[in-house]
């Protein structure tokens, strides 16, 4: 019964334990002893309560039947689309419940390979997020209109708020990032990309942004100074820099023995799996590729000031090249 072991795991992770056992009660007409037989595992589900479950919790059947599988696996994918916002804000909410379920348990962790800056990074510059969101939507075809248009377009009140909950919730888990010299590259060629095409209403909007990407990595190399992130928790932090191309952005969270996996589509957008196999294998490369990475959080003074200082030139460069144009 280990698919009906996780299926109700999943489950906690949502609601409480008194909520589940009413909440099985009520869902499929049985006694109180009888759903607890269920969630304990002493009483096997029918195809029929296993469907009705997986239906009212939004859970796919295959995922919880077949996570073990070595041969497939299933993903999660939302398409995002900025005609209706509500798309957006339903993905990033999802991303900000897994962080916030991840701050209760005692053992947990990140794991980021930064192709690109991590997406988390960006939850304290909107603006900066913002552009992410601005390059995605024209990419995906839509209706082309200046970067200043299309954040005055935005629910930026809700949206700024899952940001503000999501990146709190980061800030209390321990996070190992592997970045490369070429991290910041794609959104200083954004930067650059956009203002030569003059989507930028006014030469102070790219200036904001382009000092925000300073302070994010201003912030960056703070966490890696210390060691850690936040001042009160002091949540541990491990920066890497590894010499071969990423290929790609994935993100690893782990919560106590539970490993989900997430790989970068497009600009903004993810898709995840649970797939046992998988998440462990992606682990794995993972742990591997750190172990022929270099440290440059807490130790590694003279690599550490030669990392950010290199970054820190590239934004200046782009810098001095759009204030003389």
């Amino acid at each position: 019964m280990e698919g009906q072991k996780r299926l109700f795991e999943i489950i906690k992770s949502k609601i409480s334990k008194e909520k589940l056992v009413f909440a099985i009660e009520e869902l499929l007409k049985v006694c109180t002893d009888s759903a607890y037989r269920r969630i304990r595992c002493e009483k096997e589900l029918t195809l029929s309560e296993l469907q009705k479950i997986c239906s009212k919790y939004n859970l796919s059947m295959d995922d919880i039947l077949n996570y073990k599988s070595k041969r497939s696996a299933l993903f999660h994918y939302s398409s995002v689309d900025f005609s209706d916002q509500e798309s957006y804000i339903a993905y990033i909410m999802r991303l900000s419940n897994r962080f916030t379920t991840m701050k209760s348990a005692l053992d947990k962790e990140i794991l980021f390979t930064g192709q690109d800056i991590p997406f988390y990074h960006f939850l304290k510059y909107p603006e900066l997020y913002f552009l992410k969101l601005y390059a995605w939507n024209n990419t995906a075809g839509r209706e082309s209109i200046s970067y200043n248009s299309f954040c005055n377009c935005l629910e930026k009140e809700r949206i700024v708020s899952i940001y503000e909950k999501m990146h709190h919730a980061y800030m209390s888990i321990p996070s190992k990032e592997i970045w490369t010299t070429q991290t910041i590259d794609t959104t200083l060629k954004l930067l650059e990309y956009y203002y030569v095409t003059g989507a930028f209403e006014s030469k102070e909007t790219v200036q904001l942004l382009l000092n925000q990407l300073t302070d994010l990595l201003d912030t960056v190399k703070k966490y890696a100074n210390n060691g850690y992130k936040g001042s009160d928790i002091k949540t541990p932090f491990s920066m890497y820099v590894c010499s071969v191309d990423l290929e790609n952005n994935f993100m690893i969270t782990r919560k106590e023995n539970q490993l989900s996996c997430c790989l970068k589509l497009y600009t903004i957008n993810s898709i995840s799996t649970d797939n046992e196999f998988l998440c462990a294998e992606t682990y794995k490369w993972i742990d591997d590729l750190i172990s022929k990475s270099t440290l440059i959080s807490s130790a590694s003074l003279k690599e550490r000031l030669s990392f950010f200082q290199f970054n820190m030139s590239k934004i200046d460069v782009l810098k001095n090249k759009l204030e003389s144009s």
